[in-house]
């Protein structure tokens, strides 16, 4: 019986293995978290992301050669669907914010651009630009963002 247990032991063990080596090697391409100019962002598996910010934004977007600022501010931008622009969603839940706060862009930074870090992660990417701003471009679409007001 006692030989029973230990070869059923040892072949749980082995059954195991490869999905433990799985969870671990898909860890490391799910998302990457980060923080940048006071907006704590997230570039997830599938290409889309996101930022949130730290307090109100104004959102305004270039139609051809038209600039049309929205009248409402938002608390996040995502990139989540190819055929949309940049747009906020009004989830009340922090979807790109870890617990405790993000690391910085300089933490988990892929490259280094003119004027600063670069990240780059599943086709996305976002960068430091001149004088803080930054921005970000995914599935065809991007917005830019500095101080108090975000482009798209």
């Amino acid at each position: 019986m006692k030989r029973s247990t230990k070869f059923a032991g040892a072949l749980a063990a082995a059954t195991m293995a490869p999905i433990i080596a799985v969870g671990a090697a898909e860890a490391d391409t799910g998302t990457v978290y980060f923080s940048v100019s006071g907006a704590d962002c997230a570039i997830f598996q599938d290409g889309s992301l996101g930022c949130d910010f730290a307090r109100p934004v104004q959102l305004s977007y270039y139609l051809g050669d038209i600039y049309l600022p929205l009248p409402v501010t938002v608390n996040e931008i995502v990139i989540d669907q190819p055929w949309l622009p940049a747009h906020p969603t009004y989830n009340p839940v922090l979807r790109h914010t870890m617990a405790g706060g993000n690391p910085g862009i300089a933490t988990v930074k892929t490259g280094s651009g003119q004027w600063g870090p670069i990240i780059e992660h599943a086709g996305s990417s976002c960068q430091v630009g001149y004088l803080g701003s930054f921005t970000c471009q995914a599935m065809g679409q991007g917005f830019a963002s500095y101080g108090a007001t975000i482009v798209a």
